[in-house]
C-alpha cells in the first residue's frame, strides 16, 4: 500500500514537473524555429533544422546589447547599494533602542507591499524635476525604494535571532560598531545576504512598469522594455522573442541553481519571526 502510494506521489510530482518545465522548453526551441516554422498549422515539438538567425537578429535588427549591459548594470548595482544599505539598517533596528523601534519591520513590510502602479506617477514627476528620466540612473534611484524595504525586513527578523554574546565579547575587547558590523555580523548573516542579493538583482532584472515609464530612449532601456518593443503591429516575432526571453532568463537560471541553498536557508531563517 504504502509502496502504491509513493508510485502515485511520483507520479503526480512529475506531471506538474512536465507542466512547469514545457513552457521554458517551448521558448527555447521557439528561438531556433525559422519565421515560417513558428506560424506552422501544426506545431512540432522540434524543429526541421535549429537555426541561430533568431539570435542575430536580436542583437543587429533590435539593438539588444545596450538593453542587456543597462540591465546587468542596474541590477547589479541596485543589488549591492541593497544589501549594504539594509545591513546597517536591519542591525540598527534589531540592536539598538529608539522610538518606534517596535513597528519598523510592520513599516519596512508595508512599504514593499505598496503596489508599484500607484507610485510611478509620483515618482515620474520626481524624475523629471530632477532631470533623471531617460537615464539608467534615474532607475538605480527608484529601485531601491522596491528592493531596500524587504531586505531591510528580512535581516531585522534574521538578527533577532541571532544571539549577541559574539557582539558582547567584541565590545569588551574594544572593537567598534562597524568593525562588529563587517567583522561578526556581516559572516554570520552571508545567508541571508545571500539570498537578499539575489532577490534584489532578479527583482530589478524583471522589472517593467517603472522601466516603461522613466525610460523613452532606445540606449537606455532595460532588457524588459527592449523585449516589449518588438511587438510592433500584428505579426509577432516569436523567434526573435523567445531567443530575448531566454537570454533573459539564462543569467537567473544559473544563479539559483548554484546559490539554491543560500537561498532557502536565508529565507527560512530571516522570514520567520515577525
Amino acid at each position: 500500500m504504502k509502496k502504491n502510494r509513493n508510485i502515485v506521489w511520483k507520479f503526480t510530482i512529475a506531471i506538474f514537473l512536465l507542466g512547469t518545465m514545457f513552457p521554458i522548453y517551448w521558448m527555447s526551441i521557439t528561438s531556433f524555429k525559422s519565421f515560417q516554422e513558428v506560424y506552422n498549422l501544426i506545431p512540432k515539438l522540434i524543429p526541421d533544422q535549429l537555426l541561430w538567425s533568431n539570435y542575430v537578429d536580436l542583437f543587429t535588427r533590435y539593438s539588444f546589447g545596450p538593453a542587456l549591459i543597462n540591465s546587468i548594470i542596474v541590477s547589479s548595482t541596485v543589488a549591492v547599494s541593497t544589501i549594504v544599505i539594509s545591513l546597517y539598517c536591519a542591525y540598527a533596528v534589531s540592536r539598538m533602542k529608539f522610538p518606534g523601534k517596535e513597528i519598523m519591520p510592520q513599516l519596512f513590510l508595508m512599504a514593499y507591499l505598496i503596489p508599484r502602479t500607484i507610485l510611478f506617477i509620483p515618482i515620474y514627476l520626481l524624475l523629471a524635476r530632477i532631470g533623471l528620466l531617460n537615464s539608467i540612473w534615474g532607475l538605480m534611484l527608484v529601485y531601491p525604494t522596491i528592493t531596500i524595504p524587504y531586505a531591510t525586513w528580512v535581516l531585522i527578523t534574521y538578527f533577532q535571532g541571532t544571539p549577541r554574546e559574539l557582539e558582547e565579547a567584541a565590545e569588551v575587547d574594544g572593537a567598534t560598531r562597524r568593525q562588529i558590523i563587517w567583522k561578526i555580523i556581516f559572516p554570520i548573516a552571508k545567508p541571508s545576504l545571500v539570498s537578499t542579493l539575489i532577490f534584489s538583482f532578479t527583482l530589478c532584472w524583471s522589472e517593467y512598469i517603472y522601466a516603461l515609464v522613466v525610460i523613452n530612449d532606445k540606449y537606455q532601456r532595460t532588457i524588459t522594455v527592449a523585449l516589449s518593443s518588438m511587438l510592433v503591429a500584428d505579426i509577432i516575432p516569436w523567434g526573435s522573442l523567445s531567443a530575448g526571453a531566454v537570454i533573459c532568463a539564462l543569467p537567473i537560471m544559473i544563479v539559483y541553481m548554484f546559490a539554491s541553498k543560500h537561498i532557502v536557508t536565508g529565507l527560512t531563517m530571516g522570514s520567520v519571526k515577525g
